[in-house]
């Protein structure tokens, strides 16, 4: 006869949450005005009553997406937007994007794909960018890290920031957030990535821009992650080759205004760079 052990349920369930207490933080008090979004970045600009404005790409609370198939430089964007997010010359390459920082603030670069020689190659990229050593910029290789490892380093980079970073950390890139997950097509572990994403945007006020794999076959991103990524991305950035061999930038997908198209290629010090500059 086989003895059953005596295992004690309780342990294993989660405490009482407080409602009243959730209560309170999601209630919306309509009589309050409430402050617009902080902006990091904005492409080009939009009309509004006769004035125009900033095109915000990337504000504090929220995540972005870029979207594309293999090989179509998703990296070469990501560096440019961090590029000029920091500043400096990066606006002789791309004097479409703009940057809203007002002071000093750290960002968070994780890399899931490449090993240390080429992540450090697209991490100095930025740094040749914008034409000097921002202090605030730090870059991870995590390739050789389990799915949830990596999302564990992540959270324990941003719970721990004071004593990690100078300053405060107030942007974040995940280049692949599919590497968060062991399988893109789980639908538990792609929400619970997913959920991770949003808690960190929310609670920390920083945004974080995300790279993504499109499916050749569906043209969308992959997996059931890529459905979550879709519905709760704030600015969805969408990459395909042009037939010029240069990588043409929509954005399907905003909360707000979207930005006009442009077309981006690399020179020959590899760095990204607008083709079609004389429009700004």
């Amino acid at each position: 006869m086989i003895e059953i052990p005596n295992i004690d349920l309780s342990k294993n369930l989660e405490p009482p949450k407080d409602f009243e207490k959730l209560l309170q933080s999601c209630h919306v008090d309509l009589s309050e005005e409430l402050a617009k979004p902080e902006i990091l970045l904005s492409i080009g600009k939009h009309e509004y009553k006769g004035n125009y404005y900033p095109t915000a790409v990337m504000t504090a609370g929220e995540f972005s997406a870029i979207v594309a198939q293999s090989k179509a430089k998703k990296s070469f964007l990501k560096s440019a937007l961090l590029a000029g997010y920091i500043g400096g010359e990066t606006q002789n390459l791309f004097p479409n994007i703009k940057t809203h920082r007002d002071q000093d603030y750290t960002i968070l670069d994780f890399d899931t794909e490449q090993g240390k020689y080429y992540t450090q190659r697209s991490f100095r990229r930025v740094q040749e960018m914008t034409g000097g050593v921002y202090s605030n910029y730090h870059g991870y290789a995590t390739r050789h890290l389990s799915s949830m490892d990596r999302i564990m380093m992540i959270d324990y980079c941003l719970t721990n920031q004071d004593k990690l970073y100078k300053s405060k950390v107030k942007l974040v890139a995940i280049d692949g957030i599919a590497d968060l997950v062991e399988n893109t097509n789980d639908i538990v572990m792609s929400k619970e990535a997913s959920d991770y994403i949003l808690k960190w945007t929310y609670e920390l006020n920083i945004h974080i821009v995300t790279i993504i794999h499109k499916s050749g076959v569906t043209n969308k991103p992959l997996g059931h992650l890529g459905t979550y990524v879709l519905k709760k991305a704030e600015t969805v950035i969408n990459l395909d080759i042009d037939t010029d061999g240069s990588i043409k930038v929509t954005n399907p997908y905003s909360r707000g205004y979207r930005f006009d198209d442009f077309n981006f290629d690399v020179n020959k010090d590899a760095l990204p760079y607008l083709v079609n500059t004389e429009d700004y």
